[in-house]
């Protein structure tokens, strides 16, 4: 898919600095699309006499069942995408047959998003140094209807602080209490030292299972599972909180070794295509996020374009899989992918 004429649309759409906050790097000058470009360096191997029949590109993520291998990652800034914002979402992510997870910072309260859901939805977490403002959070996703919270563990030391204020686009409506990115309150409250122990607590507390987001390396994803997670999302965090991270298609089919089928692994970063999303799959992940591509989708047209581009993508998914000779998401085997030369 060649995203190019929607991301210029979208950025004709949308204000100077919203646009500032969708292409955020940690250091203002990475390069947010490194990530897609990672994927190319992974070559499709097809196998033939595979008899195959008919394409079923459905998943089942935490206990439900989806038409796609494709959801969409928690994102800040649909509000300034479209006043209905991330109810326009999660509608187009039921007609896809795709998960959405409920950003922490929406621009909707969470009350609001869930009335317009009609498909299980997960909600994100980004901890609070008043851990009374993050049970309080947490009990009101789980009265929404929250199927998972999605623990964003990611949040480097002081670099907590400078990544909210770069986000000048989400409000205080996720958490009571919270003064909100604009005001400056939430980055000073975001916790960033996290243990074991705390994951393990939030487990405890929360009722729901609880993936942790933010895994680069192998040895955090057994440490992330032996606490309790029900699952790890591999993420860099779209490079928004280190320069030169690697990409997450170098450290996804390490991390899904060593996890060795003890739990769903996901990723997200620079899913451009559904030769992309096999390539995931074939790499390890159960399923793939995307995020930014869902902005430029929302901001360039509102429900019906990004529906348009969630379809697309599952066509394309589909045909991915028809040509590796996969007739399930199952059947997308380690050996269908190598590295690029090698």
């Amino acid at each position: 898919m060649d995203f190019a004429p929607l991301r210029a649309a979208a950025q004709a759409a949308v204000p100077p600095d919203a646009w500032a906050f969708f292409q955020g790097t940690a250091d203002g000058r990475a390069d947010s699309e490194r990530d897609a470009r990672a994927w190319d360096q992974w070559d499709l191997v097809p196998r033939i006499l595979t008899g195959l029949t008919t394409i079923d590109t459905s998943v089942e993520l935490g206990g439900a069942r989806f038409a796609s291998p494709v959801t969409i990652a928690a994102t800040a800034g649909h509000g300034a995408c479209h006043d209905e914002g991330e109810c326009l979402t999660i509608a187009a992510a039921a007609n896809a047959g795709m998960l959405m997870t409920y950003s922490h910072n929406a621009s909707i309260a969470v009350e609001r998003f869930a009335a317009s859901a009609t498909s299980p939805w997960w909600a994100q977490i980004y901890v609070q140094r008043d851990r009374a403002v993050t049970a309080d959070y947490l009990a009101r996703c789980a009265d929404a209807g929250a199927a998972a919270f999605v623990l964003t563990l990611d949040v480097p030391g002081t670099l907590a602080d400078a990544s909210f204020r770069r986000a000048p686009l989400v409000g205080p409506v996720a958490v009571r209490g919270n003064v909100g990115p604009t005001g400056g309150g939430a980055g000073a409250a975001v916790e960033s030292c996290f243990t074991p122990d705390d994951v393990a607590a939030i487990v405890e507390s929360s009722g729901l299972p609880v993936w942790a987001k933010g895994v680069m390396t192998p040895e955090d994803a057994i440490r992330a599972l032996d606490a309790g997670a029900a699952g790890v999302v591999v993420s860099n965090h779209g490079r928004r909180q280190l320069s030169g991270v690697a990409p997450v298609a170098d450290v996804l089919g390490g991390i899904a070794d060593a996890v060795a089928g003890r739990a769903p692994v996901l990723v997200d970063g620079g899913i451009r295509s559904g030769a992309d999303v096999v390539r995931a799959l074939a790499l390890g992940a159960a399923a793939v996020g995307i995020g930014r591509p869902v902005l430029w989708a929302l901001a360039a047209g509102g429900q019906a374009q990004l529906e348009a581009v969630l379809q697309a993508l599952n066509e394309e998914v589909a045909a991915a899989m028809a040509g590796l000779g996969a007739g399930r998401v199952a059947d997308v085997m380690p050996g269908m992918v190598r590295r690029a030369g090698v």
